[in-house]
């Protein structure tokens, strides 16, 4: 029941299915529409992702971490620094769902405004997700689509990232040092048996998501260490994302098929700058990862869609569901609306998508 409940609650999923039903009037869609291996992969991901969250790995770093902080800026700093981390290898969302619980816990403790905080976070989420493949879902579809290997995505990614660390460094600096009462974390404890098993069995499947292994084997693996660890993880895997990439799929492949659509976005994508600038822009109205399976088809430039689709995440709310995720997550624990953060979300984004925008545009020349 809370499955389908989820199911029929996620308006993005709704979205999706009823533009993959108006683009049944284009094209009848084929079963090649939809890339299987992206889906298995994803599927996979989120299977492990959650055996990491019921272990409380990351938030059992943090907790150690952030207990031997003691001025404001290390502690912006830290919080920062195990986001952008923790994103690169548990997706951004598990990054904001971690960190901005445990600030919550931290700002009643220290006397620190938390717009400003949970914004950073945010912005670490995204730009850390951007760093690995396994990090957001359109860079699982990108590694799928172009073929990519690790190395390959490493090239993609490298440069940017240093630009990113930056970007969050300085704004960092907008906190002061002045000195805090280190701030006391709740212990969570780890099942080593659990963790031990989790980790071995995370190689196999990191391969699988890669491309080295078959990916029915790495959706089987993940499953099966997801009901070892606990069979009501089941639940809480996001079906609503898997069958919202189904629909996108099955749009994307209908609309390719449209002579109409076809020669638009040949002629629109007819350069690296071009696609680039239109996957930037194109995230800010949709997002990034519808964004990147509607451009994917149709252009070979794959690092300029690569960090089109990435920097884009910044800007807008509905930019990265990221972005949407930190703000539900600073209403449900600081219980409190206000335009304050919208402001200061959009000044930040801002500021940090026009830097990384014209580093981008410059390492695509």
């Amino acid at each position: 029941m809370e499955i389908i409940k989820k199911i029929v609650q996620d308006k993005i999923l709704w979205t999706a299915a009823i533009v993959a039903s108006l683009s049944l009037i284009i094209s009848r869609p084929q079963a090649s529409d939809i890339d299987w291996q992206t889906i298995f992969s994803l599927a996979a991901l989120m299977a492990v992702i959650q055996v990491y969250e019921k272990l409380n790995l990351l938030s059992n770093g943090a907790a150690y971490l952030i207990s031997r902080a003691n001025n404001q800026r290390l502690l912006i700093q830290l919080l920062l620094a195990l986001t952008f981390i923790g994103s690169m290898f548990l997706t951004n969302d598990v990054g904001i769902l971690t960190i901005v619980p445990l600030f919550a816990i931290i700002a009643k403790q220290v006397k620190i405004k938390p717009v400003l905080p949970i914004v950073l976070i945010n912005l670490a989420a995204n730009l850390g997700s951007l760093v690995t493949p396994i990090g957001n879902p359109q860079n699982l579809f990108l590694l799928k689509h172009y073929q990519l290997n690790l190395l390959d995505f490493i090239k993609l990614a490298g440069p940017i990232t240093l630009f990113s660390l930056l970007l969050l460094a300085t704004w960092s600096c907008k906190f002061t040092k002045a000195p805090v009462t280190a701030p006391q974390m709740l212990k969570f404890k780890l099942p080593m048996v659990q963790l031990c098993l989790t980790i071995i069995l995370t190689v196999p499947i990191l391969l699988g998501i890669l491309g080295l292994l078959p990916s029915w084997l790495m959706l089987f693996l993940a499953l099966s260490l997801l009901m070892l660890i606990d069979h009501h993880l089941l639940a809480k895997i996001d079906y609503g994302l898997l069958l919202t990439f189904i629909c996108f799929f099955i749009a994307v492949g209908d609309l390719s098929r449209a002579e109409l659509v076809k020669n638009a976005l040949d002629t629109l994508l007819n350069s690296s700058v071009a696609v680039y600038l239109t996957s930037l822009g194109i995230s800010q109205l949709i997002s990034n990862v519808p964004a990147t399976i509607l451009l994917a088809p149709f252009s070979h430039a794959v690092r300029a869609l690569f960090l089109g689709v990435n920097i884009g995440g910044l800007g807008t709310l509905i930019a990265s569901l990221a972005n949407l995720l930190a703000y539900k997550q600073y209403l449900l624990n600081f219980k409190q609306r206000s335009d304050n953060y919208l402001l200061i979300f959009t000044k930040v984004n801002l500021i940090s998508l026009v830097f990384l925008g014209i580093v981008g545009y410059f390492l695509i020349r």
